[in-house]
């Protein structure tokens, strides 16, 4: 690849074999704590690049910088990067491999505050790319997996969500968020992402494209969020719990289930307010569609 500003040095590391000899120069590996696994496979990269659709003038949102070759891929698309990583030495590291252009700018931090909020700067670099990309604005990232289900549910959750998220996580993550009703696998998650976006999975990856190889297969998720919001962003919170309450108990009927969620509802409430959903208070948490549940939590909830 040659960069609009044709930076990229001879050297930089495009191989998997470069990539470790370039890490043992600088002294870094990969940290447990922070859950780091390098995608190192070109040919992976270059994939998540083309089924993202990048293109010039398009603002990108990466989370988890990592070893940066992702970040190199897409400044050759011709994107504006924003990209964030909460290792300062692995971001470092990155940041050494090539001049890298005015168009991209390094975050050092967690763009989680607490386990469930997006960080402020994550915010502001949202919002400035909405206000001043002449593209489109997208999240293109290889996703931490201990952070990759709150940080999607959270860009969802938006008033004004990146136009294209296309993300490598998990694949049994992945399966998850795209859970149809009637399944194990089907819970809050699943109907938070059905409710705001529309969802698939593009590729599944082995553990061989990463070093060191993970102990899971992973999957490429592009989640496309829908224009107008279904659930409200002043009750996507409470929604969410009343999810979990009901969620926690899906192996009983939906009338017990949703006084669960709402202690405060009368059992003669419940089952009122599953009659006023359109559902039977006799049937089962995971056997309600998406948007059923949403209703159901209106009537308890007033």
């Amino acid at each position: 690849m040659t960069g609009a500003e044709g930076e990229v040095p001879a050297a930089f590391p495009r191989t998997a074999k470069a990539l470790r000899e370039a890490l043992d120069a600088h002294g870094v590996a990969p940290r447990k704590r922070h859950g780091q696994c390098f995608l190192t496979d070109v040919q992976a990269i270059d994939a998540i690049v083309r089924d993202a659709a990048v293109a010039p003038g398009d603002a990108v949102i990466e989370v988890g910088t990592g070893t940066g070759l992702l970040t190199h891929a897409l400044v050759e698309a011709g994107a504006s990067v924003d990209t964030f990583d909460i290792d300062a030495d692995i971001q470092g590291f990155a940041r050494s491999l090539r001049a890298w252009p005015d168009r991209v700018r390094f975050h050092l931090g967690d763009v989680l505050e607490g386990k469930h909020a997006l960080s402020a700067d994550l915010l502001a670099v949202l919002a400035r790319a909405h206000a001043t990309a002449p593209g489109r604005v997208k999240v293109v990232s290889n996703l931490p997996y201990n952070a990759a289900t709150p940080v999607l549910l959270g860009l969802l959750a938006l008033e004004a969500p990146p136009t294209e998220i296309t993300v490598m996580i998990q694949r049994e993550v992945a399966e998850k968020l795209l859970a149809p009703p009637g399944g194990d696998d089907y819970g809050p998650p699943s109907i938070l992402r059905a409710l705001e976006a529309d969802g698939k999975i593009l590729r599944r990856f082995p553990p061989q494209v990463f070093w060191p190889a993970p102990s899971v297969q992973s999957a490429l998720l592009r989640l496309v969020p829908r224009p107008a919001r279904v659930v409200p962003a002043a009750r996507e919170r409470a929604f969410a719990a009343f999810l979990v309450g009901v969620f926690s108990r899906r192996r009983k009927v939906l009338s017990t289930a949703v006084r669960t969620a709402c202690p405060g509802l009368s059992a003669e409430a419940a089952v009122a307010a599953c009659a006023a959903a359109g559902l039977a208070s006799s049937s089962r948490p995971e056997d309600a569609s998406p948007e059923e549940l949403l209703r159901l939590f209106h009537e308890a909830t007033g």
